[in-house]
């Protein structure tokens, strides 16, 4: 959920609640499971380590696939 959120620009607790009440995609990748904005806060407060050491694994992943800069690319493209 939280590499979904940073792929599509979503950081706030809540927008996550929202999207994954909103979006069938996600809701499928979490097997239907929708935490509330409460539980998922209180999850990235308690494993900080955790979640910045997956975000790096993520971005080591990119670089190693060359889509890194297509990725940034793209995402410049659509914050204009």
């Amino acid at each position: 959920m939280y590499l979904y959120g940073y792929l599509n620009g979503l950081r706030s607790s809540r927008k996550l609640e929202k999207e994954c009440i909103r979006n069938i995609e996600l809701r499928w990748l979490l097997e239907a499971i929708c935490p509330n904005y409460h539980s998922i806060s209180d999850f990235r407060k308690q494993n900080p380590a955790g979640l910045r050491k997956l975000f790096k694994l993520f971005v080591s992943f990119l670089k190693e696939a060359s889509t890194l800069a297509l990725y940034c690319a793209w995402r410049r493209r659509g914050q204009k």
